[in-house]
């Protein structure tokens, strides 16, 4: 009953987002060192009950925006759900304030942009009278406006008072959670932005018992205390303080210093993974930001994987660009931010961008089934834009603390694609992954000598049992994953058919740094340590 009826406000409860802002909907671009302080209308005054305003600010090219806002919103301190007076702060840009975070109340906060894009609004809920509350059925009410009187207090001690005040907050705050985590897990499990499901849980009256195992409390509050201690909170953070009954009509004010700063390089960010298949498994939907497909203009199909490295540059495997389709760099395409490749509809982030240039290694060269400098840049026309979803791998730069290059014998690395799932069988539409365990040199001779095959220089092998990467995987990145980074430290590069007793052989990436930074000399890329 949930879903139905929750997909069935889904159309009014968009649209009420979108028109939110179109009175106060304002894009702001800010220079490099540039600050700017963004106020509330009519500040230091109040902003007007029952309005709201959206601020997009965006910074140059691989930069971010610090912000140091300071609230004053008239929130009662039993309104634990921001219901009448709301601040919004989105890290990455999104206007309808997908995984937003929540303030309100009054006090302190800083935050930085995820990259050069953030979305600051506030949303006012409050009214001067108080509606009557009009039931609807399956427990669904417009949201009521707490009422406030100017008589005086009831006889008692202070203590006594804020006693009692304690214990209603308290009561309100689990009531609150409650109702408020039913409707998000709904929500988000339909696919519902967070800012979507924030609208949502303001039509929700009365709570019913949470017996999802999956149940888990929806926000952790920033709250101003006497002491000074504070809780902070990952997804969602608010500012809660106790205030006069007098204030509970709504309104507020806030006043954030806006700046466009140069960051530390970043690279390599990624979802987490879930937890390892023994075998190859779907990967999770973006969970390697800097995977990409190449594909021929001609047929649209991708026969090779690449590796985003820079706005401009994609790592991949020279011996993919040999046949007369695939040669030149104007028959050439690649596709970012994608995961099933007979979907349009899985995700918003898919985008294509035209090969400018193809750079192949000068010294590959193909003989006796060995491949050697098996490595190719492909440059793209246009910039690839980043989002939390398309970005660039981090690469082995630097030398492990013994010396060695990446990766080492025993370690294990993650390799996706769009492959066979078996020799000659049919390629897959999604993207898989598997995890590989790279094996030493030694080893990898002697197996691959009874094949006549030996290991080429710059590379390395990885070997196991029921698991490896097959046709059409080649050029893919082979990710180690360090510090929490996605970091390429191998190319796929040729094997004896797939999953069979032999060892695969990858380019080793770190032997290529020079090559890379020589093919790209305007790049500077991050120096990130193993």
């Amino acid at each position: 009953m949930w879903r139905l009826l929750l997909l069935l406000l889904l159309p009014w409860l968009f649209h009420s987002v979108v028109a939110l802002f179109e009175e106060c909907n304002h894009q702001v671009t800010l220079s490099t060192g540039q600050k700017l302080l963004i106020n509330s209308p009519y500040y230091p005054g109040w902003y007007p009950v029952g309005t709201s305003c959206r601020y997009s600010v965006e910074a140059p090219r691989d930069q971010v925006l610090q912000f140091k806002c300071e609230l004053q919103l008239q929130t009662l301190a039993t309104d634990l759900q921001c219901r009448t007076e709301a601040f919004h702060f989105n890290s990455e840009g999104d206007e309808v304030l997908t995984s937003s975070e929540y303030f309100c109340g009054s006090g302190k906060f800083e935050r930085k942009s995820f990259l050069n894009r953030a979305v600051i609004s506030y949303i006012s809920h409050g009214t001067a009278k108080p509606p009557p509350a009009v039931k609807l059925k399956d427990k669904l009410s417009v949201p009521a406006t707490t009422t406030t009187t100017t008589e005086s207090p009831q006889a008692g001690s202070i203590e006594q008072q804020q006693q009692a005040e304690e214990e209603e907050e308290e009561e309100d705050e689990e009531e609150n959670e409650d109702l408020s985590d039913e409707v998000l897990h709904v929500l988000h499990d339909v696919g519902v932005s967070d800012a979507l499901a924030y609208m949502a849980s303001l039509l929700y009256d009365e709570p019913e018992s949470n017996n999802d195992a999956r149940h888990t409390p929806a926000t952790i509050y920033l709250r101003n205390l006497p002491n000074g201690t504070s809780k902070t909170s990952a997804k969602r953070a608010k500012i809660v303080s106790s205030y006069p009954p007098a204030f509970a009509l709504g309104g507020g004010r806030f006043s954030c210093l806006v700046e466009a700063i140069v960051p530390t390089c970043n690279c390599g960010w990624s979802r987490l993974p879930r937890i390892a298949s023994p075998t190859n498994e779907e990967a999770a939907l973006h969970e390697f930001p800097s995977m990409a497909g190449v594909l021929t203009k001609r047929q649209g199909k991708v026969f090779c994987g690449a590796a985003i490295i820079h706005h401009h540059y994609l790592l991949s495997a020279a011996h993919c660009f040999l046949g007369a389709e695939t040669g030149s760099a104007s028959l050439l395409r690649v596709v970012v931010g994608e995961h099933d490749l007979s979907s349009a509809y899985e995700t918003f982030f898919t985008r294509r961008y035209d090969v400018e240039s193809l750079i192949l290694h000068e010294q590959f060269s193909q003989t006796n089934g060995q491949l050697r400098n098996d490595i190719a840049l492909l440059r793209t026309r246009l910039p690839i834009a980043w989002s939390r979803y398309v970005g660039p791998a981090c690469l082995p730069l630097q030398p492990t603390t013994g010396g060695k290059k990446l990766p080492l014998a025993g370690q294990q690395v993650i390799a996706a694609g769009w492959g066979t799932t078996s020799y000659g069988g049919p390629q897959t539409h999604r993207l898989l992954k598997t995890t590989l365990d790279v094996i030493n040199s030694q080893r990898c001779r002697e197996t691959l000598s009874s094949s006549g095959t030996g290991v080429p220089p710059h590379s390395f092998c990885t070997y196991t049992p029921g698991r490896d990467t097959c046709q059409y995987d080649s050029g893919g990145a082979l990710y180690e994953r360090i510090n929490g980074r996605l970091m390429a430290v191998g190319i796929v590069s040729f094997g004896h058919a797939c999953a069979t007793n032999q060892p695969s052989v990858n380019t080793r990436v770190a032997s290529f740094i020079k090559w890379i930074r020589a093919k790209s000399p305007e790049v500077a890329y991050c120096p990130t340590r193993a």
